[in-house]
């Protein structure tokens, strides 16, 4: 996690030293530049003073002295007379010592007698000053010979200055200032501590104020990073594990099954699968309800977990399935004891609801490496013992034996083959048209899916929906249907041929509805797919809402707030009820195709088609009639008001593009004149 406060702190700390540091150094160049600016001024001024009032009285001198020793020159009366000039010159100034340079570099004059007729011309201010330019520097002394005697701890500014009458005169000599500048340099020395302790005092406050806000800024950014890590955790959790029993589902199954497979190789192992289906449990959820059924799992659940060690997974993969995986198996005998105490524990009574609840289960087991070699595997021949056990009776156990029944082997291979055909996409979808039965035009398809065989022919969905609603491969089916379905229907809008008014139904099975999350997987499609929520029409049947479970009604809610509408299918075959279209937001009614078959000439048929759209009228809902196989038919619901239909009269589902195709010829016809009727 990114600690935002930490690295504020350690980069303010460094930005701080390195702001001292700088401004230091820049505090300390910007003093010695004004001292010299400040010290050199006015010894310039002093020396042009000098070079007005002074210097000309001693020019003369200056030229004959050339020839005299040192010892002669200082004895001089004119050096005298000069150090009283320079003196008077220098008063009441910080002027430590002034010497006079002759041009060879010889001192023709100093306040200290001993450097008379010295030379120094090597020096570098003398030959910046006998080329015209003035040049200063500045030194420490420990001690210092001046005009008032020695003085210690002195800093001084060293001025070398050309001496000429005028701007435009050539240079006649070099005068060199010793000013004292100590109680300068203490005053500037303060001032920039004052600036500093200030600048640091800003700082320190700037310092202050942003810790507090980033403080702030990095608790939220911990919340939220808390806050999102316990998301992630909980998606993880609801994508791993079953939200009934809270035990790992399918995909958590599959990869511990995997991990000990690969450890059972290594150790060469043995390794057990159990499938366990309860026995009769659907009577339970028909006589008792859904949520009774649902508390006698959860009861399951638990039991089940007392039966075996940590090392286990107990999952459940479908409505009343559960598989065992039970790794370093020591002998059969261990598994045999395991699975009786697993049946003896369902076998308990359950008391829940103020009833006594008898159950019994069926328990199939394959072994690794004896029956398969792999997780998938593994589970089929357990279920496929599973299947036999039920077939002697249930409340059993039963190995795998290679001879098993066919039946039960094509079951398993079935289940099988789907799980690989959603992996390889070998599934398709056709749609249906969906017709103004008013001014007959296609305002929507429903998606139909469709599975070829290795023949070429198509497998009955009757055949295995049933079975992918078993094996737990619905949700994920339902999901690929949804992603198909929607990314076809932004294609087709997408087509430039003016189809937005299309609309795309889609069935869901009343056990992906139940499914925690199904509202952000359908809005995660809707948004991939960048279609109109309202142009989705999920269509459920009556027989799940019976007894509707939490997060059914999550999942309806959720769903209705992005804007899904919803179709009541096959109504009135079911549990119909006038309480399901006052309770659910239910916008259309599908009525089947059932009641369709014999109108108009089926008395009843008539009557309850005709019942069903005046109440659907009534309430405001949309019907859809399904079936429409004649002109009599179709003749019959205009009359009646029915406002959509769908059948084989106007077209048999087509792939996507005969649809597409279907929907261009006709756009402009009407059906009273000419029913839709392409080629099968």
């Amino acid at each position: 996690m990114f600690r935002l406060l930490r690295y504020f702190s350690i980069a303010s700390l460094i930005s701080m030293v390195l702001a001292a540091v700088v401004l230091g150094t820049l505090h300390q160049m910007l003093e010695q530049n004004h001292l010299l600016r400040y010290g050199e001024s006015r010894n310039v001024a002093l020396a042009r003073s000098f070079s007005r009032n002074v210097w000309p009285q001693f020019r003369g001198f200056a030229n004959t002295a050339k020839v005299l020793d040192a010892d002669s020159l200082r004895r001089q009366p004119v050096i005298a007379k000069l150090l009283r000039s320079v003196r008077d010159a220098v008063r009441n100034t910080a002027t430590l010592r002034v010497q006079i340079y002759q041009l060879d570099g010889r001192i023709l004059f100093s306040t200290d007698a001993t450097q008379i007729g010295t030379s120094n011309g090597s020096d570098a201010g003398f030959i910046s000053a006998l080329q015209g330019v003035p040049q200063s520097s500045i030194a420490r002394y420990d001690k210092f010979n001046s005009l008032d005697g020695e003085l210690a701890g002195r800093v001084v500014l060293t001025s070398f200055i050309p001496l000429r009458p005028g701007a435009d005169e050539p240079v006649q000599g070099v005068m060199a200032i010793d000013t004292d500048i100590t109680d300068l340099e203490a005053s500037d020395i303060r001032e920039g501590t004052q600036i500093a302790l200030s600048v640091i005092a800003v700082l320190t406050a700037l310092y202050g104020i942003l810790f507090f806000i980033v403080r702030h800024a990095d608790s939220i950014i911990r919340n939220q990073y808390e806050q999102q890590r316990r998301i992630e955790q909980n998606l993880r959790h609801v994508t791993t594990h079953d939200d009934l029993t809270n035990l790992p589902n399918r995909l958590l199954l599959m990869d511990r099954i995997k991990q000990s497979l690969a450890v059972a190789e290594r150790h060469n192992s043995l390794l057990a699968v159990a499938f366990v289906d309860l026995d009769y449990f659907q009577n339970i959820n028909n006589s008792m309800g859904h949520e009774i059924g649902n508390q006698v799992l959860q009861t399951v659940a638990l039991r089940l977990g007392r039966c075996v060690r940590e090392s286990d997974t107990i999952a459940r993969i479908g409505g009343d399935e559960f598989v065992v995986s039970l790794p370093d198996i020591k002998s059969k005998a261990d598994l045999f004891q395991i699975a009786t105490k697993m049946l003896n524990a369902i076998a308990a009574p359950i008391e829940t609801g103020g009833r006594e609840i008898h159950l019994t289960a069926s328990i199939g087991i394959a072994f690794y490496p004896e029956h398969e070699k792999n997780a998938e595997s593994l589970i089929g021949k357990a279920d496929m013992a599973m299947q036999s056990a039920k077939r002697l009776g249930g409340n059993r156990y039963q190995i795998f034996i290679e001879h098993m029944s066919d039946e039960v082997q094509q079951q398993v291979k079935l289940e099988d083959k789907m799980w690989r055909a959603l992996e390889n996409n070998e599934f398709v979808l056709h749609y249906q048209p969906v017709i103004d039965l008013k001014s007959g035009m296609i305002v929507g398809a429903e998606a139909l899916l469709r599975w070829p065989n290795a023949h070429g022919t198509w497998l009955s969905p009757a055949e295995f929906i049933p079975k992918s609603e078993k094996c737990g491969l619905i949700a994920p089916l339902s999901e690929w249907v949804l992603s198909e379905a929607c990314a076809q229907l932004q294609t087709w809008r997408e087509s430039g041929h003016g189809l937005d008014h299309l609309s795309m139904a889609v069935n869901l099975s009343p056990r992906h509805f139940a499914t925690p999350g199904l509202e952000t997987m359908i809005s995660g499609v809707i948004k991939q797919a960048e279609i109109d929520p309202s142009q989705l029409q999920l269509e459920i049947t009556d027989g799940f809402l019976k007894d509707p479970t939490e997060s059914v009604i999550a999942n309806f809610e959720g769903l209705k707030r992005a804007g899904i509408r919803f179709t009541l299918d096959d109504f009135g075959t079911g549990y119909s009820s006038l309480g399901y279209l006052r309770s659910y937001p239910i916008e259309l009614l599908k009525i089947d195709r059932t009641f369709i078959r014999g109108l108009p000439d089926n008395a009843d048929n008539a009557a309850i088609v005709t019942t069903i759209i005046a109440m659907a009228n009534s309430l405001d809902l949309m019907v859809v009639a399904k079936g429409i196989e004649s002109a009599a038919q179709l003749s019959f619901l205009q009359q009646l008001g029915c406002q959509h239909g769908q059948g084989f009269l106007f077209s048999h589902p087509l792939p996507a593009d005969a649809f597409l195709s279907l929907v261009l010829e006709h756009r402009d016809l009407r059906i009273v004149e000419s029913p839709i009727q392409p080629p099968r």
